[in-house]
């Protein structure tokens, strides 16, 4: 950064300050979209006197204000804080998100939209479930897995996971 004045004052000013995951031509066409993902446990003591989407909209903001003022301004790209909860819930602006990703997959893939949606849910509850026992039990040092969704048949996958479209 070169002297820019940010809005918040928790404002994440570090030069090497960078979000989790940045697409160009997500939101808007020719325009970066950044994204940044939190995982929190709506258990914990601090969550406990307010409601959950109370929650979710205190986590968001977070993330809008460390990142914000920043990437529009400095970036000149959009921001969206994507903040979901340990079992699988999503804030406001992660449901956008996914949502707008389903469109682009299906429309991409020519799959019907409902068995993208249904893949991706799946796909993230996977996620989450072994975050979470990552979390519980540590690393048994398996190299990660990479999944190929250029062939992939969501139909197929659907129908046979048994999953509810």
């Amino acid at each position: 950064m070169d002297g820019e004045q940010l809005q918040y004052r928790t404002a994440n000013i570090a030069n090497e300050a960078r979000v989790d995951v940045s697409a160009r031509g997500f939101w808007t066409r020719g325009q970066r979209a950044f994204m940044d993902i939190k995982i929190f446990d709506p258990m914990a003591a601090c969550h406990r006197g307010i409601s959950l989407e109370a929650a979710h909209q205190r986590n968001e903001q977070e993330k809008i204000r460390a990142y914000g003022d920043r990437i529009q301004n400095v970036d000149h790209g959009s921001f969206t804080p994507l903040v979901f909860t340990t079992s699988g819930g999503m804030g406001p602006k992660a449901k956008c998100f996914y949502s707008r990703l389903a469109d682009v997959m299906a429309e991409k893939k020519h799959q019907p939209r409902s068995h993208v949606v249904a893949w991706m849910r799946c796909r993230l509850s996977f996620s989450l479930l072994r975050s979470a026992l990552l979390c519980l039990r540590g690393t048994r040092c398996s190299a990660p897995t990479t999944i190929d969704i250029a062939g992939l048949n969501y139909q197929a996958t659907v129908v046979e996971s048994g999953i509810l479209v």
